[in-house]
């Protein structure tokens, strides 16, 4: 079983069971099956909205189950959340008929505190109690960002034993070990079948490095790339069901956005406007699909010619921002406008984000294969944007690309929705 689907059974355990604690508690025997009956649906919707509320604030992701302070600060916040989205059902919205002040605040009280013994109890037995040996075999080069992710996150359940280049002594050695995970750079030609054979005898499993990364990091390595791993991993078609089904997503959210943030939009204008008269919009070149140049549109952020000494890398700090432009920046207000470019066809909503003329000339120079990046529609969000920070560089702009091909190898509608639901997380987290 997935480790994190213990974390939802988990949580549904919690709400049930203080649910049905505090209806035991609050009515009596007579009236409880009754109590039980007007109870039951508007507490069912409401357990709903609270897991969906939960998945937002990033509290059923593995990698960020651990019990740091950022997560206790997150888990209090999705709570209040909670609470209020209570409020708002049993009170602003009463078509349940009941009024349950004391009983929605036990609910909560209950339910945060089973969830968070949960979320210690899972990361404490597979940190501790329920770890599998782990075997690294490679050149550090390219194993050791996997062994660090692998050693900072204990909750995964892999337990480094070994990491070195000694193929033929790391199997003598720990082969015998029942369900073991050898991780190896590149097993091509090199391991004999008997040793093979014994991995397998004892359950162990073998992974190429590229697996490994794909698995745990959601990323893969550019210096795994070949042209045969292109030709047997990518492809540039889409079927049927899923390109109708991303076109519909794109027109319906594009428009309902434009619509939900249409005021918002009219104040930023306004507000752009009144700083320095300048411009209110921005555009500038981008490359689209199939290298083709589009002009994607934005709400202006800077000050009137902020390029006029050649394009930059925007910085944390960038002075070249209006304090309108930090604010809409910060509530994601600028990039509202690409609705327009979604609804156009120069943009999909998921994808990789589209670079500039001049960025992609560098970046093709410096970064093995980034022309992969082109042979889909650029997108207003990504995997890469929700999995690494804003690329300030050319080594940046190569860790988000590893991320765009992990998501040309595998988009599907069901990626596509969960990256914009973590999308919308990020938006409530950061």
């Amino acid at each position: 079983m997935n480790r994190i689907w213990l974390v939802f059974l988990g949580d549904f355990f919690s709400f049930w069971a203080s649910f049905l604690v505090i209806i035991s508690l609050r009515f009596s025997h007579a009236i409880f099956q009754m109590a039980l009956k007007s109870h039951l649906l508007p507490f069912l919707l409401l357990y709903l909205a609270w897991i969906l509320i939960f998945y937002l604030f990033g509290l059923y992701d593995l990698i960020k189950i651990k019990p740091t302070i950022t997560q206790i600060r997150r888990f209090g916040l999705a709570l209040i959340l909670s609470f209020v989205v209570g409020i708002f059902l049993f009170y602003f919205v009463p078509i349940f008929g009941i009024s349950p002040k004391t009983n929605l605040l036990f609910e909560l009280v209950g339910f945060g505190i089973l969830s968070f013994l949960v979320r210690r109890i899972v990361y404490l037995l597979f940190s501790k109690q329920i770890v599998r040996p782990t075997v690294l075999v490679g050149e550090k080069a390219c194993l050791d960002e996997l062994n660090s992710a692998i050693k900072g996150n204990p909750q995964l359940g892999l337990q480094i034993i070994s990491y070195t280049n000694d193929l033929d002594n790391s199997i003598k050695k720990y082969g015998s070990l029942k369900n073991s995970l050898f991780i190896f750079e590149n097993i091509s030609g090199k391991i004999a079948e008997e040793n093979i054979v014994t991995l397998y005898e004892n359950k162990a499993e073998i992974m190429e490095g590229v697996g490994a990364y794909e698995a745990y990091l959601a990323k893969i390595p550019t210096n795994y790339i070949s042209q045969s791993w292109i030709i047997e991993n990518l492809s540039a078609r889409q079927n049927f069901f899923y390109a109708f089904t991303s076109r519909i997503l794109d027109i319906t959210v594009s428009v309902a956005v434009l619509v939900i943030f249409s005021p918002f939009l009219l104040l930023a204008v306004c507000l752009i406007f009144l700083y320095d008269r300048g411009p209110v919009f921005y555009t500038h070149e981008r490359i689209g699909l199939n290298r083709k140049i589009f002009r994607i549109y934005k709400l202006r952020s800077m000050v009137v010619n902020s390029e006029t000494d050649g394009i930059a890398w925007a910085s944390v700090d960038d002075t070249r921002i209006t304090p309108v432009g930090r604010v809409i920046r910060k509530l994601h207000l600028d990039e509202i406008p690409q609705m327009f470019n979604i609804i156009r066809g120069n943009m999909t909503l998921i994808g990789p984000r589209p670079e500039r003329p001049g960025f992609v000339k560098i970046l093709e120079e410096a970064i093995p294969h980034y022309r992969l990046r082109h042979v889909i529609r650029p997108g207003f969000t990504g995997w890469a944007q929700i999995k690494y920070r804003y690329a300030r560089s050319i080594e940046d702009s190569k860790e988000k690309f590893e991320y765009d091909l992990y998501y040309l190898k595998n988009r599907n509608i069901f990626l596509d929705f969960g990256i914009i639901l973590k999308t919308i997380q990020i938006i409530f987290t950061h």
